[in-house]
């Protein structure tokens, strides 16, 4: 089984191409194990297909469709997430994964009561950049540096928590790195916290989570950070 190029070059100009990518994609984990080193490479191979493609813009999608962020409360709460990866992760490369981990599941099997009638129709986030629809979960992107880049305005509603409830009133934050097994050092907790103190002053400190308490089937944004990094993070938050 491979992920062949041309023929999903042509699959990917259909209206309701990502029914047929989410058959394939669930096709491909039994036949290689969900946690295989193969289907971590198949992956690969499907998203940075799917990376060119957007940036090509060759990806059928909705021009337009209905207000997914309708539902958008006061934002009251930061959920922490972590890439997972060397530093250096493309956004291009990021819009990507989240268009086939988030929007192609959801809409093959809408699962919000009023959106049933999504499955079948063209891909839409209502979500734009420079001009093209982008499907990133995140509002927020920290680079190792510090630098802090916002991918969703604080008006629309990131898929990013694992949790209708909590996305509708949250700030994705994602750092640029694999936390899995180390933690970030004070120097990058420090800017966080600030970031956080400057552009959401009224944020309660006990209301900064890691995605891992919003849904406990991942251990994002790291498995130090409960037991570890988090109560440092508060603590900078604190410090006014």
């Amino acid at each position: 089984m491979e992920f062949d190029e041309a023929r999903w070059s042509s699959v990917i100009q259909r209206p309701d191409w990502y029914l047929e990518f989410n058959k394939f994609i669930a096709d491909a984990k039994k036949k290689f194990g969900p946690e295989s080193k193969e289907l971590s490479q198949f992956n690969k191979s499907a998203r940075h297909f799917f990376e060119t493609a957007l940036l090509e813009e060759r990806v059928a999608f909705a021009h337009e469709g209905p207000d997914l962020d309708a539902q958008r409360q006061p934002v009251d709460t930061i959920v922490i997430h972590h890439t997972s990866a060397q530093p250096g992760y493309r956004l291009s490369y990021l819009n990507a994964v989240h268009l086939l981990n988030i929007y192609v599941p959801y809409f093959s099997d809408p699962t919000i009561l009023g959106e049933e009638n999504l499955k079948g129709q063209p891909l839409w986030s209502g979500h734009f950049h420079d001009g093209k629809q982008v499907f990133w979960g995140y509002h927020w992107f920290m680079g190792m540096g510090g630098k802090l880049t916002r991918l969703l305005e604080d008006e629309q509603i990131g898929w990013h928590a694992g949790d209708w409830k909590t996305n509708c009133r949250s700030i994705g934050i994602c750092l640029d790195n694999d936390y899995e097994k180390e933690d970030p050092n004070d120097t990058l907790l420090e800017k966080i916290a600030n970031f956080i103190r400057q552009t959401y002053p009224a944020m309660e400190p006990n209301n900064i989570i890691g995605h891992c308490e919003s849904n406990p089937e991942t251990t994002c944004p790291g498995h130090n950070f409960i037991r570890g990094w988090k109560d440092k993070l508060l603590k900078y938050v604190e410090e006014k």
